[in-house]
């Protein structure tokens, strides 16, 4: 009887931790990165970000390091997934600037 409380005990286990690592609530928004800002003005710059959610308002991202692996090269529209908060007070020409702490390419 032991072994099979055991074995129990294991598939629980093992079912837990695949329902906790599922994409159903991992934090990230869908997202399409447009492109850099090329504007020149005094607050424009950046890489331009449109939440699938609300597609109408275009949001600024200054990458401030090669962590996520954005380039310029890169082949735009790009298909990610996006943990982000929302800055304050900051000088930009969109609907807001965005600072994204995780960046997932969707394929």
């Amino acid at each position: 009887m032991r072994p099979f409380i055991n074995c129990i005990k294991i598939i629980a286990f093992t079912s837990m931790i695949f329902y906790g690592c599922s994409d159903a609530d991992d934090g990230l928004t869908d997202a399409t990165l447009s492109g850099y800002d090329l504007r020149l003005c005094a607050c424009c710059g950046g890489v331009l970000v449109q939440l699938d959610h609300n597609q109408k308002d275009t949001y600024q991202w200054q990458q401030r390091n090669e962590n996520f692996g954005i380039k310029p090269t890169d082949t735009f529209p790009l298909k990610v997934k996006i943990k982000y908060h929302f800055l304050a007070n900051t000088c930009v020409a969109s609907a807001g600037e965005i600072q994204i702490t995780e960046l997932i390419r969707i394929k």
